[in-house]
C-alpha cells in the first residue's frame, strides 16, 4: 500500500516540474510594446471648442460618436507648412474623406499665424486648424494641450502628437492621459482600408 502511495506522489512530482519547466520555456517575456498595448484602455475623448485659423468656431464634440477623428497637435511655431504630419494628411485627406474620417489640428500660435502658414504651403488646408488660445478660459491658455497630456511638465512647452478618436467617441489612454499613435502612415493606412 506504501508502495503504492509514493509512486502516485513521485508521479505527480514530475508532472508537475514538467509543467513548471514547459511554463518557463514557453512564457516568453513582453516586449516593451506589448506592456504598453496592455496598459492602454479606452476612454472618452476629451472635447473641445476653438477656433480655426478663419476665427470660426470649431467644435470637436459635433463630431464625437459620429465619425473616426484624427486629433493632430503641432509646433505651431514651426508652422502648419512645416509639420509633415499635417501635410501627409492633406495630401491623403480625400482618400480619408471617403471613409468618414475627420481631421483636425491643433496648435498654440493664433489664427493669423495658422492662416500664413497655410499660404506659405499653398493654400487653405481642407480641414481645421484650431488655436488652443482662450484667454477668457477659467483653465487658460492651452487648456486643449493640457487635457490630451501634450505639455511637456518640465518646461511646459506644447508637444506634438497624432490621436485617433474611433466612431464611439472613445481614444486609447495610458493612464491619465491619451496616447498619441506611433506611426501616421500606418495610421492612414489602416483607416483608408476600412
Amino acid at each position: 500500500m506504501k508502495d503504492w502511495r509514493l509512486g502516485l506522489v513521485l508521479f505527480l512530482g514530475v508532472v508537475i516540474a514538467i509543467v513548471s519547466v514547459a511554463r518557463i520555456v514557453t512564457d516568453k517575456p513582453h516586449s516593451y510594446e506589448e506592456q504598453v498595448a496592455a496598459a492602454t484602455i479606452m476612454r472618452p475623448a476629451a472635447g473641445f471648442d476653438a477656433l480655426d485659423s478663419d476665427s470660426h468656431l470649431v467644435r470637436l464634440n459635433s463630431w464625437l460618436g459620429r465619425h473616426r477623428i484624427i486629433v493632430v497637435f503641432f509646433d505651431g511655431e514651426a508652422g502648419a507648412d512645416q509639420d509633415t504630419n499635417l501635410l501627409r494628411l492633406r495630401d491623403r485627406y480625400a482618400e480619408l474623406q471617403g471613409h468618414d474620417v475627420k481631421v483636425v489640428g491643433v496648435t498654440a500660435t493664433i489664427p493669423q499665424e495658422n492662416r500664413a502658414a497655410m499660404e506659405r504651403a499653398g493654400g487653405k488646408f481642407p480641414f481645421p486648424i484650431v488655436s488652443d488660445i482662450d484667454p477668457q478660459s477659467p483653465e487658460g491658455t492651452l487648456r486643449i494641450h493640457r487635457r490630451w497630456g501634450r505639455l511637456n511638465p518640465a518646461n511646459d512647452k506644447t508637444l506634438p502628437g497624432v490621436f485617433l478618436i474611433d466612431r464611439r467617441g472613445m481614444v486609447a489612454h495610458l493612464g491619465p492621459v491619451p496616447k498619441p499613435e506611433n506611426d501616421i502612415d500606418q495610421l492612414i493606412q489602416s483607416l483608408a482600408k476600412k
